[in-house]
């Protein structure tokens, strides 16, 4: 039987029988390979050719890995010899190596706002890249991404992924728990493979980023402070977790987020609008003649300016407009948001009333009726 121990040192002995890699040579730690073991492989960081590389040997064979890597993946690579003296041939991966920390590690460490949103806007632009491809990961989670020096991220270890020439296959693996939904077995396979896992994450870190204390779960125990389980609706209402967090963000008038986050909600695997929620920005513009409340065929509000949008439509309800600013609903809070750039200039608390803007001001009825007048700085 092959075994770990038995693919190690076969990489360390310097006549191991290669069939194209000449000359590896792995990292040393008090005299042995550095090495990390995962599902069905062992991954040894190596220099060859003067560059470092990450050498990844499967203990079982798969015939999706020339597919899923191309040229870096090479079958039958190293022979290795077991205990009873039986010889082996080892599919292989030699991949450029990701200089960095997970972002496992990384979300032990950090601890302000500051350094969430960071993560939290990095995360979002490596994974809206992943949703625009025609593949997907198939395993996204904090340990298969790795946080470059400069705070950019890349997904590492794409073996259950899913590529175009895969369409009507079931899948090998489902992913990790913690960041799928529930619902998710092997017939469900293809580019919508990382959806749940995108917004679970994002809306996690962007949490994080208002409240860091909610990770203190994952700093004591390596798991989500919630579970997808907890955050799926049974079609009626809003779990009491998931309510929690898009409260968070409908109260700072975060439409984006407060969008992605009620998918965690759905009784589908597939989440068809996320790709386009998560694309969704605020155009800066300085000529807003023309510029109308409108409702797109989602039923979410923004703003239209001829044909493009310019606020894009992710709010419950368009109240008014006037004077540059958009009075928008976002589940049961109310926000003044500007059109040229999308900035939140002011928002309200559950329960007040409040109306679109006139000379820069407006008028606010509390739930008790009391009312005051503020004046909104635009500019």
């Amino acid at each position: 039987m092959l075994t770990i121990a038995n693919i190690i040192d076969a990489v360390a002995f310097p006549y191991t029988v290669w069939r194209t890699l000449q000359g590896i040579e792995p990292e040393m730690q008090d005299g042995r390979p550095r090495y990390v073991t995962g599902n069905a492989a062992v991954s040894l960081p190596v220099r060859y050719q003067g560059r470092r590389y990450m050498l990844k040997c499967y203990t079982r064979p798969s015939d999706r890995l020339p597919a899923i890597y191309g040229e870096a993946f090479r079958p039958k690579e190293l022979c290795v010899v077991d205990f009873a003296g039986r010889y082996h041939w080892v599919d292989c991966l030699l991949a450029e190596y990701v200089e960095g920390r997970s972002l496992d590690e990384v979300l032990c460490e950090v601890t302000t706002e500051e350094e969430f949103s960071s993560l939290a806007r990095e995360f979002d632009r490596m994974a809206g890249e992943i949703l625009r491809s025609e593949r997907a990961h198939g395993d996204l989670k904090p340990e298969n991404i790795i946080v470059r020096e400069d705070g950019s991220m890349v997904a590492i270890d794409w073996d259950a992924a899913f590529v175009p020439m895969f369409k009507g296959m079931r899948a090998v693996e489902i992913g990790t728990a913690a960041y799928q939904h529930p619902r998710r077995d092997t017939a469900f396979y293809d580019k919508h493979l990382d959806d749940y896992s995108v917004a679970f994450i994002s809306t996690l870190l962007h949490l994080a980023a208002l409240r860091p204390d909610v990770m203190e779960h994952y700093r004591q125990h390596r798991e989500p402070p919630f579970m997808p389980a907890s955050l799926i609706s049974d079609g009626r209402a809003l779990t009491v977790a998931l309510h929690t967090i898009v409260e968070e963000f409908a109260r700072r008038g975060m439409a984006r987020e407060y969008q992605v986050a009620m998918m965690l909600g759905s009784q589908y695997v597939r989440l068809y609008d996320l790709a386009e929620v998560f694309s969704c920005k605020a155009m800066t513009m300085t000529d807003l003649e023309g510029a109308e409340l409108e409702m797109n065929d989602k039923g979410r509000w923004g703003v239209l300016l001829g044909e493009k949008w310019i606020l894009p439509p992710l709010y419950t309800s368009g109240i008014g407009l006037s004077e540059g600013v958009a009075l928008m609903e976002l589940g049961a809070y109310r926000h003044f948001v500007r059109l040229q750039d999308g900035v939140v200039l002011r928002s309200f608390s559950r329960g007040e009333n409040v109306g679109p803007l006139r000379d820069g001001c407006t008028r606010v009825r509390t739930a008790d009726g009391e009312e005051r007048i503020i004046r909104v700085v635009v500019e």
